[in-house]
């Protein structure tokens, strides 16, 4: 009986045991495959569910969405252009107009798909380019549409011209595409030949000047030099022996043609100078380096708005349209560390912009630049740093505390400012820990007696202006016109020694002059 009920508590132990190790293993195994499954946030540093679900909103609206973080180069007003050439696909398109440096993530557009619910052709265009193209659902060849608006499209045509030599392939059908991309795969893959650029630039426009000014003094005093000398040369020319003299009648119509020739030439110079600047503007009609329109004052304004009423709302303002770099517990801290300088002696509003800076922005990528305008917008002193989620330099900017704006303007560890290189290479760029460190910082910044900032930054390039190109008679026309004086004089004392040789040649050949 005892031996029977020890071998049943040893049988149970064992079920036990068993069950136990088959939980532990199951339990091993989820999480592993929960940590392959999961959105690289361990990994990268960043969690873009944040950034598809508000893509995704935002196409639910409108299936054409522009970001307002490029003014300079793709300004939201090119939204209804993008939305026509859209509907020239023949399939439900979704556009998304992104800064390439906000769309790292190579698998936004499936979750944006996904997260939509929608069937159709996604697109996912940059500054510059297609970025990817993805069909879900319809019957379209994104890819080889993709292929030739990449090699087909010169560099500088600009992302809504690709659009449209892309919306083109696909409205041609599959076949064609995939013979239009193995043409254009053969003729430009190997990267030696390319399309020639749609746009000059300025150097470009200074060669063009300079060449237009050489030719409007250079032609016509050419013609005034050239043809009496040519002309005397040729009558006076050693001639054969045995040939005949000029003739009283001969001289007199000769005398004649001279007079007519003396009255000519100006009125021919004149005109040809005439032609050189009537035709110069023709010949050389453009007058912007890009294909990007104008911006308006509402795409300028469209992020410094969105910004700011983000920070009216919370010191910590992260852009929707970037993967999140801060989790909830680095978010939370650092709102603790806010709220606790702000309470401090001489302390006071910390507002933290999460946000891109970039070339093509309405600041030019000046982080200085962006914190003041954000500053005039939402009217509240404080400081105003700038995290850039992309490249991951931080800036700080005093404006109308007690601080020492200089310190937080000038010596910032570079360990914050910049990172190092593990910060460099870690999608969060570790702005978590770095911010944290700039508050501490912050927290030991020198007060002062009044109001320490560094004053207003340097004004910006013009985004209105910035791609005009310098007048054709403009500054490097008029040097030009002395170069054209001086090139007709270099010509015409090259033509005088050609011709002066030629003359020594025919007098050694024909040694006897005709005598008159």
């Amino acid at each position: 009986m005892h031996t029977g009920k020890t071998s049943g508590i040893r049988g149970i132990r064992r079920v036990r045991l068993l069950l136990g190790t088959l939980f532990c293993t199951v339990t091993a195994l989820t999480a592993l495959l929960a940590a392959a499954a999961t959105p690289a946030r361990a990994a990268t540093g960043t969690d873009s569910s944040a950034q598809v679900t508000y893509l995704a909103e935002r196409l639910r609206a409108n299936p054409v969405y522009v970001t307002d973080q490029l003014p300079r180069e793709v300004p939201q007003s090119t939204a209804p252009a993008f939305a026509e050439v859209a509907k020239r696909t023949g399939v439900p398109t979704y556009v998304i107009v992104l800064p390439s440096q906000s769309a790292a993530d190579p698998s936004l557009l499936t979750k944006v798909h996904k997260r939509l619910g929608r069937d159709g052709l996604y697109v996912l265009m940059d500054e510059s380019f297609v970025a990817e193209a993805e069909a879900h659902g319809v019957g379209a060849p994104a890819e080889d549409a993709w292929t030739i608006a990449l090699y087909e499209v010169p560099y500088d045509a600009g992302p809504l011209r690709r659009f449209e030599r892309f919306a083109e392939v696909v409205a041609q059908g599959g076949e064609k595409a995939a013979a239009r991309a193995k043409a254009a795969r053969a003729k430009y893959g190997d990267g030696d030949e390319e399309p020639a650029p749609l746009y000059i630039g300025p150097s470009d426009r200074s060669d063009q000047s300079f060449l237009t000014g050489t030719l409007l003094t250079g032609v016509p005093l050419l013609i005034l030099l050239l043809v009496p000398y040519v002309r005397r040369w040729w009558l006076r020319r050693p001639r054969a022996a045995g040939a005949g003299g000029a003739t009283g009648a001969a001289w007199r119509k000769e005398v004649k043609a001279s007079r007519a020739l003396r009255r000519t030439l100006p009125v021919l110079a004149l005109a040809c100078a005439v032609a050189v600047a009537v035709t110069a503007p023709v010949v050389f009609d453009q007058t912007r380096s890009s294909w990007s329109p104008r911006p308006r004052a509402i795409d300028l304004n469209a992020r410094l708005d969105r910004v700011a009423e983000g920070l009216a709302q919370d010191p910590v303002y992260a852009d929707p349209e970037s993967p999140r770099v801060l989790d909830s517990a680095q978010s939370a801290r650092l709102h603790e560390r806010i709220r606790a300088f702000s309470r401090s002696a001489g302390g006071g509003p910390v507002f933290v912009s999460l946000v891109p800076q970039l070339t093509e922005d309405e600041s030019g990528g000046d982080e200085e630049a962006f914190a003041a305008a954000v500053h005039d917008k939402l009217g509240e002193d404080g400081v105003y740093i700038v995290a850039d989620p992309a490249s991951g330099y931080i800036d700080a900017f005093n404006h109308g505390l007690r601080l020492d704006g200089y310190s937080l303007l000038f010596d910032l560890p570079e360990s914050i400012t910049y990172g190092d290189d593990k910060a460099d290479e870690a999608g969060d760029h570790f702005l978590g820990e770095r911010l944290g460190a700039l508050m501490t910082i912050l927290d030991k910044t020198p007060r002062t007696d009044e109001p320490n900032s560094p004053g207003d930054p340097y004004p910006v390039t013009d985004p209105v202006t910035e791609d005009d190109l310098p007048p054709l008679f403009g500054s490097d026309f008029w040097p030009a016109l002395f170069m054209g004086v001086l090139a007709a004089g270099l010509v015409f004392g090259l033509v005088a020694g050609l011709l002066g040789i030629a003359r020594r040649v025919l007098r050694r050949r024909r040694p006897e002059p005709l005598e008159a």
